[in-house]
Protein backbone atom coordinates (compact mmCIF):
# COMPACT_ATOMS: atom_id res chain seq x y z
CA UNK A 1 0.00 0.00 0.00
CA UNK A 2 1.39 3.24 -0.94
CA UNK A 3 0.11 6.49 0.32
CA UNK A 4 1.19 10.02 -0.98
CA UNK A 5 1.36 12.62 2.03
CA UNK A 6 0.87 16.88 1.38
CA UNK A 7 0.52 19.39 3.25
CA UNK A 8 0.73 23.32 2.35
CA UNK A 9 0.17 24.27 -0.87
CA UNK A 10 -0.62 27.32 -0.63
CA UNK A 11 -1.82 28.12 -3.94
CA UNK A 12 0.91 26.76 -6.07
CA UNK A 13 -0.53 24.72 -8.34
CA UNK A 14 2.60 24.03 -10.49
CA UNK A 15 4.54 23.14 -7.38
CA UNK A 16 1.40 20.43 -7.10
CA UNK A 17 1.64 19.46 -10.59
CA UNK A 18 5.39 18.25 -10.23
CA UNK A 19 4.57 15.56 -6.98
CA UNK A 20 1.60 14.24 -8.85
CA UNK A 21 3.65 13.52 -12.20
CA UNK A 22 6.38 11.61 -9.80
CA UNK A 23 4.24 10.03 -7.93
CA UNK A 24 1.68 8.56 -10.53
CA UNK A 25 0.64 5.40 -8.87
CA UNK A 26 -0.70 5.84 -4.94
CA UNK A 27 -3.71 3.78 -3.29
CA UNK A 28 -4.28 6.46 -1.04
CA UNK A 29 -3.44 10.33 -0.33
CA UNK A 30 -3.54 12.24 2.47
CA UNK A 31 -4.10 16.03 2.32
CA UNK A 32 -2.82 17.96 5.81
CA UNK A 33 -4.51 20.94 4.97
CA UNK A 34 -3.84 25.03 3.69
CA UNK A 35 -5.10 24.41 0.38
CA UNK A 36 -5.18 28.33 -1.50
CA UNK A 37 -4.01 31.04 0.80
CA UNK A 38 -2.68 32.81 0.14
CA UNK A 39 -0.97 32.33 -3.72
CA UNK A 40 -2.27 32.90 -6.92
CA UNK A 41 -3.24 29.61 -8.62
CA UNK A 42 -6.16 28.78 -5.85
CA UNK A 43 -8.61 27.14 -8.88
CA UNK A 44 -5.94 25.75 -10.40
CA UNK A 45 -4.71 23.99 -7.22
CA UNK A 46 -8.60 23.29 -6.21
CA UNK A 47 -8.70 20.96 -9.65
CA UNK A 48 -5.65 19.23 -8.80
CA UNK A 49 -7.06 18.17 -5.41
CA UNK A 50 -10.36 17.61 -6.74
CA UNK A 51 -8.87 14.72 -9.35
CA UNK A 52 -6.42 13.64 -6.75
CA UNK A 53 -9.38 13.04 -4.38
CA UNK A 54 -7.74 12.73 -1.39
CA UNK A 55 -8.70 9.89 1.23
CA UNK A 56 -8.86 11.88 3.98
CA UNK A 57 -8.21 15.90 3.87
CA UNK A 58 -7.73 18.15 7.09
CA UNK A 59 -8.42 21.41 7.48
CA UNK A 60 -5.94 24.01 8.04
CA UNK A 61 -6.06 27.61 9.45
CA UNK A 62 -5.64 29.17 6.29
CA UNK A 63 -8.56 27.03 4.80
CA UNK A 64 -10.41 28.27 7.86
CA UNK A 65 -10.01 31.77 6.75
CA UNK A 66 -11.42 31.15 3.33
CA UNK A 67 -14.38 30.01 4.47
CA UNK A 68 -14.49 32.90 7.23
CA UNK A 69 -12.47 35.71 6.04
CA UNK A 70 -13.38 37.63 9.11
CA UNK A 71 -10.30 35.82 10.40
CA UNK A 72 -7.63 37.89 8.26
CA UNK A 73 -9.41 41.16 8.59
CA UNK A 74 -6.84 42.61 10.97
CA UNK A 75 -3.81 41.30 8.49
CA UNK A 76 -1.59 44.39 6.93
CA UNK A 77 -3.54 45.71 4.10
CA UNK A 78 -1.31 44.26 1.26
CA UNK A 79 -2.09 40.32 2.70
CA UNK A 80 -6.07 41.43 2.92
CA UNK A 81 -6.06 42.64 -0.41
CA UNK A 82 -4.62 39.85 -2.10
CA UNK A 83 -6.60 36.98 -0.31
CA UNK A 84 -9.72 39.22 -0.75
CA UNK A 85 -8.78 38.93 -4.37
CA UNK A 86 -8.11 35.51 -4.39
CA UNK A 87 -11.29 34.69 -2.57
CA UNK A 88 -13.37 36.24 -5.13
CA UNK A 89 -12.14 34.77 -7.94
CA UNK A 90 -13.20 31.14 -6.83
CA UNK A 91 -15.11 28.70 -8.43
CA UNK A 92 -18.71 28.36 -7.36
CA UNK A 93 -18.27 25.42 -5.15
CA UNK A 94 -14.94 25.88 -3.81
CA UNK A 95 -16.12 27.22 -0.64
CA UNK A 96 -18.15 24.34 0.35
CA UNK A 97 -15.48 21.84 -0.87
CA UNK A 98 -13.36 23.44 1.75
CA UNK A 99 -15.66 23.11 4.38
CA UNK A 100 -15.85 19.31 4.01
CA UNK A 101 -11.98 19.09 5.12
CA UNK A 102 -12.00 17.20 8.45
CA UNK A 103 -10.80 17.59 11.85
CA UNK A 104 -7.68 16.59 13.88
CA UNK A 105 -8.02 12.82 15.12
CA UNK A 106 -7.59 9.72 14.62
CA UNK A 107 -8.07 8.02 11.48
CA UNK A 108 -7.73 4.62 9.60
CA UNK A 109 -6.43 3.66 6.00
CA UNK A 110 -6.63 0.01 4.90
CA UNK A 111 -6.25 -1.28 8.07
CA UNK A 112 -3.21 1.81 9.16
CA UNK A 113 -4.45 3.76 12.13
CA UNK A 114 -2.64 7.20 11.99
CA UNK A 115 -3.33 10.50 13.59
CA UNK A 116 -3.50 13.61 11.63
CA UNK A 117 -3.25 17.20 12.67
CA UNK A 118 -2.29 20.46 10.46
CA UNK A 119 -0.08 21.20 13.02
CA UNK A 120 -1.23 24.82 13.92
CA UNK A 121 -0.95 24.63 18.21
CA UNK A 122 -1.88 27.65 20.53
CA UNK A 123 0.92 30.06 20.47
CA UNK A 124 1.13 29.22 24.31
CA UNK A 125 1.91 26.07 23.43
CA UNK A 126 4.82 26.77 20.55
CA UNK A 127 5.19 26.07 17.23
CA UNK A 128 6.40 21.91 15.79
CA UNK A 129 9.59 22.73 14.78
CA UNK A 130 13.06 21.06 14.55
CA UNK A 131 14.17 22.24 17.61
CA UNK A 132 10.84 22.29 19.58
CA UNK A 133 11.14 20.31 22.67
CA UNK A 134 9.32 16.90 22.69
CA UNK A 135 6.42 18.48 25.04
CA UNK A 136 5.45 20.59 22.21
CA UNK A 137 4.80 17.41 20.06
CA UNK A 138 3.00 15.32 22.38
CA UNK A 139 0.36 18.66 22.28
CA UNK A 140 -0.31 17.65 18.59
CA UNK A 141 -2.06 14.28 19.45
CA UNK A 142 -3.09 14.36 23.04
CA UNK A 143 -4.15 10.72 24.04
CA UNK A 144 -3.81 9.22 20.73
CA UNK A 145 -2.46 5.81 20.79
CA UNK A 146 -1.52 5.91 16.55
CA UNK A 147 1.89 4.89 15.72
CA UNK A 148 2.32 7.67 13.38
CA UNK A 149 1.38 11.44 13.79
CA UNK A 150 1.75 13.81 10.54
CA UNK A 151 1.22 17.21 10.64
CA UNK A 152 2.03 20.28 8.03
CA UNK A 153 1.74 23.82 9.32
CA UNK A 154 5.60 24.59 9.45
CA UNK A 155 6.81 24.20 6.43
CA UNK A 156 10.18 22.16 7.67
CA UNK A 157 10.29 18.39 6.43
CA UNK A 158 11.51 16.92 9.34
CA UNK A 159 10.58 13.00 11.59
CA UNK A 160 10.60 13.02 15.19
CA UNK A 161 10.51 9.70 17.09
CA UNK A 162 8.83 10.20 21.06
CA UNK A 163 8.90 6.91 22.49
CA UNK A 164 6.98 4.44 20.42
CA UNK A 165 5.62 7.52 18.23
CA UNK A 166 6.43 8.73 14.79
CA UNK A 167 5.91 12.14 14.19
CA UNK A 168 6.13 13.13 10.56
CA UNK A 169 5.71 16.66 8.46
CA UNK A 170 6.06 16.01 4.96
CA UNK A 171 7.02 19.59 4.59
CA UNK A 172 5.05 22.24 2.13
CA UNK A 173 3.90 21.36 -1.32
CA UNK A 174 3.88 25.04 -2.18
CA UNK A 175 5.53 27.25 -0.37
CA UNK A 176 9.31 26.16 0.75
CA UNK A 177 11.33 28.11 3.51
CA UNK A 178 14.76 26.69 3.89
CA UNK A 179 16.23 28.23 1.04
CA UNK A 180 15.47 25.51 -2.20
CA UNK A 181 12.89 26.11 -5.07
CA UNK A 182 11.29 22.55 -4.05
CA UNK A 183 8.09 20.72 -3.16
CA UNK A 184 8.01 18.60 -0.51
CA UNK A 185 6.28 15.65 -0.01
CA UNK A 186 6.29 12.46 2.05
CA UNK A 187 5.61 8.70 0.92
CA UNK A 188 4.05 5.65 3.23
CA UNK A 189 4.97 2.76 1.65
CA UNK A 190 4.48 -0.79 3.19
CA UNK A 191 4.79 0.95 6.71
CA UNK A 192 7.91 2.46 5.76
CA UNK A 193 7.94 6.35 5.58
CA UNK A 194 10.33 8.36 3.19
CA UNK A 195 10.37 12.05 2.61
CA UNK A 196 10.75 13.29 -1.12
CA UNK A 197 11.44 16.23 -3.15
CA UNK A 198 10.80 17.11 -6.84
CA UNK A 199 12.06 20.34 -8.40
CA UNK A 200 9.95 22.05 -10.78
CA UNK A 201 9.50 25.04 -13.03
CA UNK A 202 7.88 28.38 -11.45
CA UNK A 203 7.09 30.47 -14.54
CA UNK A 204 2.85 29.77 -14.71
CA UNK A 205 2.91 31.09 -11.05
CA UNK A 206 4.84 33.90 -11.30
CA UNK A 207 2.38 34.71 -14.50
CA UNK A 208 -0.86 34.40 -12.20
CA UNK A 209 0.74 36.23 -9.67
CA UNK A 210 1.35 39.05 -11.88
CA UNK A 211 -2.27 38.85 -13.20
CA UNK A 212 -3.42 39.87 -9.43
CA UNK A 213 -4.70 43.54 -10.00
CA UNK A 214 -4.50 44.94 -6.58
CA UNK A 215 -0.87 43.92 -6.04
CA UNK A 216 0.27 46.34 -8.69
CA UNK A 217 -0.78 48.84 -5.29
CA UNK A 218 1.85 47.57 -3.74
CA UNK A 219 4.87 46.72 -5.61
CA UNK A 220 7.02 45.96 -2.77
CA UNK A 221 4.60 43.13 -1.76
CA UNK A 222 4.32 41.51 -5.02
CA UNK A 223 8.35 41.76 -5.42
CA UNK A 224 8.88 40.45 -1.81
CA UNK A 225 6.22 37.58 -2.51
CA UNK A 226 7.95 36.48 -5.93
CA UNK A 227 11.64 36.88 -4.16
CA UNK A 228 10.52 34.48 -0.99
CA UNK A 229 9.50 31.67 -3.62
CA UNK A 230 12.35 32.04 -6.10
CA UNK A 231 14.92 31.76 -3.51
CA UNK A 232 13.11 29.00 -0.97
CA UNK A 233 12.44 31.56 2.05
CA UNK A 234 8.87 31.77 1.21
CA UNK A 235 7.87 34.34 4.54
CA UNK A 236 11.48 35.48 3.84
CA UNK A 237 15.27 34.82 4.67
CA UNK A 238 15.25 34.93 8.44
CA UNK A 239 15.38 33.15 11.43
CA UNK A 240 14.69 30.26 12.02
CA UNK A 241 14.63 29.16 8.26
CA UNK A 242 18.32 29.76 7.55
CA UNK A 243 18.88 28.14 10.67
CA UNK A 244 17.12 24.90 9.43
CA UNK A 245 18.60 25.27 6.00
CA UNK A 246 22.55 25.22 7.52
CA UNK A 247 21.79 22.10 8.87
CA UNK A 248 20.13 20.65 5.70
CA UNK A 249 16.39 20.47 6.33
CA UNK A 250 14.06 20.50 3.45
Amino acid sequence: MKILIISDIHGNAEALKAILANEPSIDHSIFLGDALLSGPQANETMDLIDKLNPTISIMGNHDVEVIQPEHFAHFPEEWVALNEWIIDHLDDQTVQKLSQFQAPGDYEIDGLSIYLHHGDLDKKEGSALPNAPNETFCKLDQSSECPFVFFGHTHVQFTRSIGDRTYINPGSVGQPRTGKLQACYGVLEDGQYSARQVSYKPDKWLDALNSIAPLNSYPKFKDWLKTGLLNGYGIGKNSPWTEFANQGFN
